[in-house]
């Protein structure tokens, strides 16, 4: 009932703000949300991804996180310093799907503010629930480090219910990696993004 209610707020905010107030919601929402996370600190990234899979960091408030061990992110000195992670299932799906239920369909500010959001922020979102994740997850990286080096989060995939897909074309080749790659990631998960040391030297895809 309550996530019901959550989208035909959203539906109300867009109504009022628009669909850059409904943007600048969730852009909060993620922050304050993260804020409150705390920092965390790993030896390395053995211990960080024994942590995900754990479910003891702050990304897994967001639902079950695979790492993609073979999609380890390179420097120029061929160190590994990221990887890519995956989502199995949005933590807003069964939010969507009993809205559906409910009502036959998300309301229209849902599509309005994805929309929005490709076009002035990031061709990224395939709800407007994306625009919480990606900030949520850029904030919290901030806030954890590995081998005391501080992370930085690329968003670089989305699934959508109904089987719509995007692929962040600039965020890959930020970290080197080939889009069909991740494009076949999302026949098994639903979002796929990045995690890399900040400011590492990255060695360029092929």
């Amino acid at each position: 009932m309550l996530d019901v209610a959550l989208v035909s707020l959203i539906n109300d905010l867009s109504e009022k703000a628009g669909a850059d107030g409904v943007i600048q919601f969730w852009q909060r929402v993620g922050e304050n949300l993260a804020s409150r996370m705390g920092k965390e600190a790993y030896l390395g990234w053995p211990s960080f991804n024994v942590a995900v899979r754990e479910g003891r960091t702050a990304f897994s408030i967001e639902g079950e996180t695979v790492t993609l061990t073979d999609m380890a992110i390179m420097d120029v000195d061929g160190d590994v310093v990221g990887y890519l992670y995956a989502l199995k299932q949005c933590v807003f799906l069964p939010t969507i799907l009993r809205v559906r239920y409910t009502s036959g369909d998300l309301p229209r500010a849902d599509r309005e503010v994805a929309q929005e959001y490709n076009d002035s922020h990031h061709d990224i979102a395939i709800c407007n629930f994306c625009v919480f994740h990606e900030r949520f997850r850029e904030e919290v990286a901030k806030n954890i480090t590995v081998s005391s080096q501080p992370l930085n989060c690329l968003l670089l995939a989305t699934r959508g219910f109904t089987g719509e897909t995007k692929i962040s074309t600039k965020n890959l080749q930020k970290i080197g990696i080939n889009p069909e790659h991740v494009r076949a990631l999302l026949r098994n998960y639903e979002c796929v993004y990045a995690l890399e040391m900040r400011g590492a030297r990255l060695k360029e895809g092929d």
